[in-house]
């Protein structure tokens, strides 16, 4: 990640359009960001909670794992999160701290730089719903879970999932059978899980789990189906203005 961050913050990568829409989008997925204080060799999860385009501010989860050092107003972050299938960085300054529906929480002056890798260098494309039916997972000595493709690429899916009744999901766990269909085309094969994250529920709900997945021992007419609905949705999403 480091590596990326390396890459991303630079001249050539900055953008300055549309940059609520952005934020809104990251704020929408509820994926995890990313943070670094520019010179320190930590790094830290959060969350973007609140997009305020009006009042000019972002309101982010607190760092996990928490910052050694304090926190103090006027510091620097960036902050490295995914919209549309793109990594995003924000460059935000700190307000300070503020409770957040009970829970600790960052208040981020509006960026006042947004930088975005070229699209070409995580190619995946959020699904049209209905487009990925019947999605399960089989996994070795668990019961089999039942879940929501969120985005796709020739190679892996992003999903979301119920939290198990019996074992949890790990990193790295090899799924030894996923089904599903792809607008209508039944696609069945292994996979191996990258990633499982625990979005903050809302009070008295169950946590979901984000799992990011790549497919294993894909047929060569599976990969021909997955790449050609991923270009295809991809020419879609730009005609469209949403990518």
């Amino acid at each position: 990640m480091r590596e990326i961050v390396n890459t991303l913050f630079q001249d050539g990568f900055r953008v300055a359009a549309r940059a609520h829409h952005t934020l809104e989008r990251l704020q929408r997925a509820r994926e995890f960001l990313n943070v670094i204080v520019p010179g320190e060799d930590q790094e830290h999860m959060s969350m973007l909670l609140h997009v305020d385009a009006d009042e000019q501010f972002l309101i982010i989860d607190e760092l996990n794992p928490p910052r050694r050092a304090a926190m103090r107003p006027g510091e620097e972050l960036l902050c490295l999160g995914r919209a549309g299938g793109m990594f995003v960085g924000l460059r935000c300054g700190l307000e300070g701290l503020q409770d957040w529906e009970g829970y600790g929480a960052l208040r981020l002056r509006w960026p006042h730089a947004l930088y975005q890798l070229q699209r070409r260098a995580n190619y995946r494309v959020p699904v049209r719903p209905g487009d990925v039916t019947g999605l399960e997972l089989f996994r070795r000595g668990a019961r089999s879970l039942q879940a929501e493709c969120l985005d796709l690429s020739a190679s892996g899916m992003r999903l979301r999932a119920p939290a198990p009744g019996d074992f949890d999901l790990a990193g790295n766990e090899w799924i030894e059978r996923l089904q599903f269909e792809l607008e209508g085309q039944p696609i069945e094969c292994a996979a191996q899980l990258r990633f499982v994250r625990v979005p903050r529920a809302a009070v008295g709900e169950a946590a979901n789990r984000l799992v990011g997945l790549s497919l294993q021992q894909l047929s060569m007419p599976q990969q021909r189906l997955l790449q050609r609905y991923v270009q295809r949705r991809d020419r879609e999403l730009l005609r469209d203005g949403r990518l």
